[in-house]
């Protein structure tokens, strides 16, 4: 089934179209759906925003993931390869709880991937949907290397996200609180659960956007490849970052409100946080 989808990619790069409608799903490895994107030219960013300003980009035809990768789909890596995540080689991880000040992360001795809040909290194993955290961006390549793919880039990502909107949200300009689970509250003292969670939702909790995808806003931020235009890194650190798109959770109005198609976080390549995640693609970056 897989070698369909790599067939489908080099009919589409080739510039061969999708009939009018949403693009093409197909089955791809390790249980993950792939929803297929065309080679073509495609805008993204926002005008006057200098961190993702309003561009139009040229792309490959890529295969993306509908969902973020779960728990289940990295324990299964885990069992064919013993990998050990950044976050088991440290003995901790970052971690925020309800009732904390705001922008207040714990350094959690023993939160990992198998149990990302800590030993107090609940096991990744109970919630084989929810999508994995505490996994650096090391991690992520690693895992999207043993599958075959790889991290998005900001311009896949934001072109898949955005299903061809031009909008702050999938669905319009204004947040609507039923169609992604970030932070209910005006601060992180108290998570008021409009959307129906205080942490981590599985995938498929809320509708997808217009092309089948799934939480491209909130519930974790996801890796991508490259950063944001402009932004400072001291000599030597370029290969420590990566970007993070889509916000958390974690995210909220009074805090980090990245929960957009427009803002672009950037992540240390080794740290490892409750609200920290991945999507897979597949396809050669252009």
């Amino acid at each position: 089934m897989f070698a369909r989808v790599l067939l489908i990619l080099i009919c589409l790069d080739a510039g061969v179209l999708w009939a009018e409608g949403a693009p093409p799903q197909e089955d791809g490895p390790n249980g993950h759906r792939l929803v297929i994107i065309p080679a073509g030219e495609y805008p993204v960013g926002t005008e006057g925003f200098e961190p993702n300003p309003f561009r139009t980009v040229s792309l490959g035809a890529y295969a993306i993931a509908t969902t973020e990768t779960t728990n289940a789909q990295f324990a299964a890596f885990v069992l064919a390869t013993s990998y050990v995540t950044d976050a088991e080689k440290r003995e901790n991880g970052k971690v925020s709880l309800e009732g904390m000040a705001d922008w207040a992360w714990k350094t959690i001795k023993e939160a990992n991937w198998r149990q990302p809040f800590g030993p107090d909290g609940e096991m990744a194993a109970d919630h084989p949907d929810d999508p994995v955290t505490q996994i650096s961006g090391a991690d992520a390549e690693a895992y999207t290397k043993w599958v075959g793919g790889r991290l998005p880039t900001n311009e896949e990502w934001e072109v898949a996200a955005r299903a061809g909107s031009v909008s702050l949200f999938p669905w319009g300009d204004r947040f609507d609180v039923g169609r992604a689970n970030v932070w209910n509250g005006a601060s992180h003292r108290k998570n008021h659960g409009e959307d129906g969670y205080t942490y981590l939702s599985p995938v498929k909790s809320f509708p997808p956007n217009d092309w089948g995808l799934y939480d491209v806003v909130g519930n974790v931020f996801e890796y991508c490849q490259g950063l944001p235009a402009g932004i400072y890194t001291r000599k030597g650190q370029e290969d420590r970052l990566l970007s993070g798109r889509g916000g958390s959770w974690w995210c909220s109005e009074g805090t980090c409100a990245a929960y957009n198609l427009r803002d672009i976080g950037t992540m240390d390549k080794h740290g490892s946080l409750a609200n920290q995640g991945f999507r897979i693609v597949f396809g050669r970056a252009k």
